[in-house]
This record gives C-alpha cells, sequence and structure tokens, in this order.
C-alpha cells in the first residue's frame, strides 16, 4: 500500500502552484498512493478549510493562524500521513511547526526578497526571520528554479544542503493536441502579428506592460499590424480595460478570461510576453516553450535554468525592469527595450532555439517522479 499524503496549501484559484498541486495529486492516486488535500482559505466543500476567507486585519489573521494550526495538528491526527507536501509561504511556514513524524516537504514558487520587497521594513525583516527559522527546521525544501535557490540562500541565509531544485514541467503531447483546436472566441486576423500574455491581472504580472509595448510596436513598426491577447482574471480587470482605452488600443488587443483550453491561443500567437517583477518558474513559459513560441520576459520572471547551452540567449529573451510605476503613459527606455527584443524574437527566434536542450526533458511525469523520489527515499 502506498503512503498517505497531506497535501497543505493557502489557496485553491487558478495560480501555477495549485494547479501542480491538483496534478500531482492525481499522478500519487494513479501510483496507489492514499492523499488528502488540505486548503487554508477556502469557501469550496470540495476541500477541507481552515478559514472561509483570509483577512487584512492584523488582529483577525493571527487569531487565524492559530485556529489553521491546531486544526491541522487535527487533521494530522485522524489521518495520519506518511508526508505532509505543502505549496506556497503560509503553508510552508505552518507545517514547518506541525508535530508529526512524517516526512516534510515544503515547495517555493517564487523569489521572495522581490514578492515581500513592498512589506513595510520592519515587516520585512520579521518575515525574513521567519522563512529563515521555518525553511531550516524542514528536511526537503523544493525550489522551482536555480535563482530561488540562491535568492534562498543569499538573501535568506540558508544553509542549502536541504534545497533541492525540481522545475516546472508540462505534458508536451496533450498541449499539442488542445493546441490544434480551432479558436471561435474571436475573428483571428491572419494579416496581423498576434503578442500574447496569460496571468492573473495583478501588479505582480504587470500586464500594463503588454498593452505599453504593443503602443510602442504599432507607432514604431505599423507594418507588423501587431495586435495583442491578455489572457487572465484578477483586481486588476477594470484597470486594464481603462488603460487599454487611454491608449486607444480597445480595437487592437483583446482582454479575455481565462480559457479551459489557452494552448490553441499560444499556437497561433507570434510572440509571448512575461513583463512579471518575479516569478520562480512560470508553467506557461513551459508551455509556450513546449509549443515553440518565442518569448520575452523580465531577467526576474524567465529562469534562466531553461538555457541550458549559452547565456547570451537567455540575455536575448529578457530585460531588466528599470519602471516600476502603475500604468503610466510615458513610452519610456524600459518599454522600447521591451519592443526591440520582442522585434529581435521574431526575426532570430533564439529564445526557440536557446530552449531547446531544456524541452527534451519538458515532462510532467519526470518532474512528478522526482518528487515522488525525494518522499520515497
Amino acid at each position: 500500500m502506498g503512503k498517505r499524503v497531506l497535501f497543505i496549501i493557502d489557496q485553491i484559484k487558478t495560480g501555477g502552484a495549485e494547479k501542480i498541486l491538483l496534478e500531482y495529486d492525481k499522478y500519487l492516486l494513479s501510483h496507489g498512493y492514499k492523499t488528502k488535500i488540505f486548503v487554508l482559505y477556502n469557501d469550496n466543500e470540495r476541500y477541507e478549510y481552515g478559514c472561509r476567507a483570509n483577512t487584512s486585519n492584523i488582529i483577525v489573521k493571527t487569531i487565524q493562524q492559530f485556529k489553521l494550526y491546531w486544526k491541522l495538528r487535527t487533521v494530522i491526527n485522524n489521518y495520519k500521513p506518511d508526508v505532509l507536501f505543502s505549496f506556497l509561504e503560509r503553508s510552508n511556514i505552518l507545517a514547518s511547526w506541525l508535530p508529526t513524524t512524517a516526512i516534510k516537504v515544503v515547495t517555493v514558487h517564487n523569489i521572495l526578497s522581490i514578492q515581500y520587497k513592498k512589506l513595510h521594513p520592519i515587516l520585512f525583516r520579521i518575515m525574513k526571520k521567519v522563512i529563515r527559522t521555518c525553511y531550516s527546521r524542514v528536511p526537503i525544501l523544493i525550489a522551482v528554479s536555480n535563482s530561488i535557490k540562491c535568492d534562498l540562500m543569499k538573501k535568506y541565509n540558508l544553509a542549502g544542503d536541504n534545497i533541492i531544485v525540481v522545475t516546472n514541467k508540462t505534458d508536451p503531447f496533450k498541449i499539442e493536441i488542445a493546441s490544434n483546436e480551432p479558436i471561435f472566441e474571436f475573428e483571428w486576423d491572419h494579416n496581423a502579428k498576434y503578442l500574447i500574455n496569460i496571468g492573473r491581472f495583478c501588479h505582480q504580472k504587470a500586464q500594463w506592460k503588454v498593452i505599453k509595448t504593443i503602443k510602442y510596436l504599432k507607432t514604431n513598426y505599423p507594418e507588423l499590424n501587431m495586435k495583442g491577447i491578455i489572457m487572465g482574471d484578477g483586481e486588476l480587470k477594470s484597470a486594464l480595460y481603462k488603460y487599454r482605452a487611454k491608449l486607444h488600443l480597445e480595437d487592437e488587443i483583446i482582454i479575455m478570461p481565462y480559457q479551459k483550453n489557452p494552448y490553441k491561443f499560444i499556437k497561433k500567437s507570434d510572440i509571448f510576453l512575461l513583463p512579471s517583477y518575479f516569478e520562480g518558474c512560470p508553467i506557461v513559459l513551459s508551455e509556450v516553450i513546449a509549443l515553440g513560441i518565442p518569448f520575452v520576459g523580465s531577467k526576474p520572471a524567465v529562469p534562466i535554468d531553461y538555457f541550458c547551452s549559452d547565456i547570451s540567449e537567455w540575455n536575448n529573451a529578457t530585460f531588466e525592469i528599470t519602471n516600476f510605476s502603475d500604468f503610466d503613459y510615458n513610452i519610456d527606455s524600459e518599454t522600447k527595450e521591451i519592443g526591440e527584443k520582442v522585434i529581435k524574437q521574431l526575426s532570430t527566434l533564439s529564445s526557440v532555439s536557446g530552449t531547446r536542450q531544456w524541452n527534451e526533458s519538458n515532462n510532467k511525469e519526470k518532474q512528478f517522479d522526482e518528487y515522488t523520489k525525494l518522499i520515497e527515499d
């Protein structure tokens, strides 16, 4: 009989960590393991959960943490897992303190020193100490890129002995089949070049940079007839609509909700743009690479792990983040750099050739095999 695995995660919405957890859960069930998913904040009766919603009130939030801790202790006492497998920081921190003989595996999906950069300096120092203390306690810490491992070691003073790098991969065969489905959602302009972005509409993902880049390309390279697709949902949805209107791009940029099959849109697009302020190992980029689509992204968003042969190819596909302001209208040096990188990728496809070696092992089964080896050793 396979081991009993308890998954712990902050929430289950549309993020990459959530997607990995749900897919790994299916993988383990198909290999004879028993699994249970515990969600810290959730109003979906499908999963056992601690609280219905997170709160911004610091006093209530503190009370919630104690409630979550004791509820998890009860779950552990009843379920008796052999493995605790946690995703995202709140879950990782709680898991690190839970008294159990189960193997503890925590996963880190973002560059934390950038993720928490906006915190007040005092809160940042507290969070830094909490993360260092908690992550030093666990036997296995999975970082989804070497950049994250380096960040944990340099910024959080972790020794690194317990940190294993396992990058996020995809199922290329399924993606390729799905990508061949026709597009009915809107009329595709075959005389245009399409730039696509997929992600949650939030500050981290910086989709307004996508809109501004398309403005730059239409102004400076009108012969391309550049158009855009921005797919997702989130708190900045209405702001992105207003920003698109302010730049008079309503007919040039399609803003649409998440699609069941995003791959058909990626496959027909000419380039993918990922301007995020930070990422870990974005699954969507693995999917873009699997479909052979060129891409441009910020240096904190594109893992150098993808580029196996020549760092210059990584530099050709990435840009430095110089502008942290929200929704400004100036075509600044950063916008120009992104636009020119897009033009170069459209002609050279160096991001495609630079990731070819990594893409040969871009296989979800291999990723989950690596996970499973860690909990069996």
